[in-house]
This record gives C-alpha cells, sequence and structure tokens, in this order.
C-alpha cells in the first residue's frame, strides 16, 4: 500500500530534522533519497542506514559535522552517526564511465538534483523528498512503480547495468524482497547481461544473495536468478539439481524440493536448507542417493568458500548437511540419545539441526513426518542434561594426566583410551566414576 505522500515527514527518524537544519542552516539543499523514502511510501519498517543527499561538498560537510565518519570522500559521502541510527550523507553528483563495471571512473559534484537522479539504478529508487520544502520528486514514476509492484531502470536498462554489475542481482533481490516483478525490458536487460555478474566481487554477490534469502519467499528471488542466467555464476550446482527425480516418497524434484525447503526454513537455516540435498544429482542411483549427505557437506564447503563465507560458518553447515537425515524414534535407548548429543555438539547447533529437520520435512508435501518426535527428542535429551550425564570426553571423570599416570605415553593413545572410556560411560553412565574409569583404564590396557 502506497501511503499519502503528505505523511512522508511524519515518518521520518527526528534526528533527520536536526541534520537537514544544520545543512540548511548554512545554505545548502538537502534531500532524503532512496530506500528510505521507497519503505515510507510503502509503509514498511524504517531502515537503520538513511541515506541523505545535498549539494554540500564534502569539504563543506566535514565542517558542519566534525564528528563525521569519512569512508567514501572520492564518491562524496560521509557517515554522521546519531545513537543506533547511521546517516548516509552523499553530495549530488554525476558519473562518466564504468571500466571495472562497478564503480564510476570520475565523480563530478554538482548542484542538481534532477540529474543526480537520473544516475540511479531503478525508478523506485530514484525519488527525493526535499524536506525543507516539503515536496516529494519523482522524476522517472517511481510511485507509479511502486502502485503496481514493478521494478524498472531508470533510463535505458543496458546502460545501468553496464555502469554497475551488481544492480543485475540487486534487482531480484528487490523484487524478492518487497514482493514485486521486473518490467520486461529489465528483465530482458538483466538475461542479457547476465555474464557482467562476474565482474563483481563475489563479496557483493554474496552479501545481494543473503538478503534474498532474508526476504519472506525466497524462492522468488532464487528463481529470477535461475530464469535470467545470474544463478549459474552463484551456485550453479544448484542448476544440476533441476530434473532431479527422488523417489516415490517426494513430489518434487531435487531443485524444487530444495527451494520449498528453504521458503519454510527458519531464516537462521535457510541457506543450510538450500543446500542440503545439493549432493544427490551425484550421488543418484535409481530411486536412492546413497551418501549424499557426505558428498552434500563437501560440495556445501566448496560453494560457500567461494562465496568467502567465514570458516566457522563453513564448518557448521558442514556438519548441519552430515547430520540432516537423523531419524529419531522413541525406541532409540537413552545411549543412542547420548551418542546423538555426542555428534551434534553444543546446545546451538542441535537446535538449528531441528530447524533444517522441519524445513526439510515441510519441503516435502507428500511428508506425513511425526513432528512430534522431535518434542520427545528434546525433553530426553534435557533430561540426560539435568541428570549431569557425559557426553564428550571433557565431561569424564578422568583426563589425560590421569591416563599418563598409569604408565601410558604422551601422545596419541591417550585420545585413544579417552575415547573407549567415553564408548562405556555412553552406555552406562554409572561408570562415570574416577576409579571405575582407572580400572576400566587397567582392563584396556590389558586386553
Amino acid at each position: 500500500m502506497i501511503m499519502d505522500t503528505h505523511s512522508i515527514k511524519k515518518k521520518l527518524y527526528p534526528q533527520i530534522f536536526d541534520i537537514c537544519n544544520l545543512i540548511t542552516s548554512h545554505n545548502f539543499s538537502v534531500y532524503i533519497v532512496g530506500g528510505t523514502i521507497r519503505s515510507i511510501l510503502l509503509d514498511r519498517k524504517n531502515a537503520i542506514d538513511v541515506d541523505i543527499a545535498t549539494d554540500a561538498t564534502p569539504e563543506d560537510l566535514k565542517t558542519i559535522f566534525p564528528d563525521a565518519i569519512v569512508f567514501g570522500e572520492k564518491f562524496g559521502t560521509i557517515m554522521v552517526k546519531r545513537g543506533n541510527l547511521n546517516f548516509e550523507i552523499t553530495t549530488l553528483r554525476s558519473e562518466d564511465s564504468y571500466k571495472d563495471l562497478r564503480h564510476p571512473d570520475k565523480v563530478s559534484f554538482i548542484k542538481d538534483i534532477h540529474q543526480d537522479l537520473a544516475r540511479r539504478d531503478f525508478t523506485i529508487n530514484a525519488l527525493a523528498y526535499d524536506i525543507k520544502n516539503d515536496v516529494l520528486l519523482d522524476d522517472f514514476g517511481g510511485i507509479h512503480d511502486l502502485r503496481l509492484g514493478i521494478i524498472k531502470c531508470v533510463g535505458d536498462p543496458d546502460s545501468r547495468f553496464k555502469e554497475d554489475a551488481l544492480r543485475l542481482i540487486r534487482a531480484c533481490r528487490f523484487a524478492s524482497v518487497l514482493g514485486f516483478t521486473i518490467e520486461k525490458n529489465t528483465l530482458v536487460s538483466i538475461t542479457n547481461n547476465s555474464g557482467l555478474l562476474k565482474s563483481v566481487s563475489i563479496e557483493r554477490v554474496r552479501d545481494e544473495f543473503i538478503k534474498i534469502l532474508e526476504s519472506d519467499v525466497p524462492s522468488k528471488g532464487i528463481n529470477l536468478l535461475k530464469d535470467t542466467g545470474l544463478l549459474v555464476h552463484i551456485i550453479p550446482e544448484l542448476m544440476d539439481c533441476i530434473g532431479v527425480e527422488q523417489n516415490k516418497y517426494h513430489s518434487l524434484d531435487v531443485y524444487d524440493h530444495s527451494l520449498l525447503s528453504c521458503d519454510k526454513a527458519d531464516v537462521k537455516v535457510r541457506l543450510v536448507a538450500l543446500l542440503h540435498d545439493i549432493g544427490k544429482p551425484k550421488t543418484k542411483d535409481g530411486e536412492h542417493f546413497y551418501g549424499h549427505e557426505i558428498v552434500g557437506a563437501q560440495m556445501a564447503e566448496v560453494i560457500l568458500n567461494r562465496l568467502k563465507f567465514s570458516r566457522s560458518y563453513v564448518d557448521l553447515v558442514k556438519k548441519l548437511i552430515l547430520l540432516h537425515l537423523f531419524n529419531y524414534t522413541p525406541e532409540w535407548t537413552d545411549a543412542a540419545v547420548r551418542r546423538f548429543m555426542r555428534k551434534v555438539g553444543d546446545d546451538n547447533v542441535q537446535e538449528l539441526l531441528f530447524l533444517l529437520r522441519f524445513a526439510d520435512e515441510r519441503g516435502n508435501p507428500k511428508s506425513t513426518y511425526d513432528f512430534s518426535n522431535i518434542d520427545d527428542l528434546k525433553n530426553r535429551i534435557e533430561n540426560i542434561r539435568k541428570r549431569d550425564e557425559a557426553i564428550s570426553i571433557k565431561d569424564l571423570k578422568i583426563n589425560g594426566d590421569d591416563i599418563i599416570k598409569l604408565g601410558y605415553v604422551p601422545g596419541p593413545s591417550i585420545r585413544k583410551v579417552l575415547n573407549y572410556l567415553l564408548e562405556k560411560v555412553l552406555d552406562d553412565p554409572s561408570l562415570n566414576n574416577k576409579d571405575k574409569l582407572i580400572n576400566l583404564v587397567k582392563s584396556y590396557n590389558n586386553s
């Protein structure tokens, strides 16, 4: 729903008025631009970062705001912090040629807001609110496109994408986040220019892809990436999942199941849900996919390393994919539950694994999975924790130093003995007593 444009001022953060009044008091013009205005007109939650445009130069702005953070002075941008809010203030500019398909080779500071708006990516982002005169500037029909729910380039789409190839994926991201469609000429241009995405740093592409995953229906954005030829430059392995049929217990191929699982997933595990069956195309054997979780974990590592995710996150995703096939039933013994806890590790991983299982099952329209089993497993895990039963080597009432005192030479053999003791204790928690463990070490030594 588009809000009454006269209500814009009521929706602006109070700090904006202080900043803008300070700029105008120095006889410069000032405008609220971009996503802030778009969000207000759509009655969406305001962004934490607010964009302000002015004809004041960076040098002028540093004088007006001596506490400003200068991070993009070459492109005329500084940041002013007020509380937990960040206000980016950018000097009105024109740009000339983009040899790297990302950054302008030359930036010229100008006085004309209309010329500045003409360089922006999409019509819905080429809106500016003149806060002093209470006037909304809309040179390219952005409000009309907001009403129609359309993503449309400002001017010639080919020119816009060749200026900044990141706009290719940004168009898909905006369509996914806002629930919009991409205007025909813009969509054709994305497809024709999809190869330009290779020129963009993978970190920037990754960040846009994450924002697609955070949208209400991420499959919309991912399918747009697929249909325009962009997905092959981001996660080509997903393309191999298209048309890979599963067994009679599934009505969707691997690709559609992965996307539906992603849609159904908690935002914390959406990327894992998207990749959890990525190993199936390589392991398909009739209706079976033996070891797909192992192959999938290895493939996920390659994918996430390529996208420059952190080592800790890569390891987490690998672990979740390796364990996603767990099949708890009430017939599990307490020892089996303890071994499951040992494999999973800390509580955070355990919760994420359960969220992944929910997504996996909800991503299969034919699933008859009994989700009460997860609640039962959670209760049993909680009871084991309350009883303070050993789950890992560090929980044993004996350590490596104790084993060395029993005559073992420091080295790999110590870990081997500790693992042996843990296996015994997982079967029988009453054995987790120092004297009993010492006797087990002695019997192990004599065996």
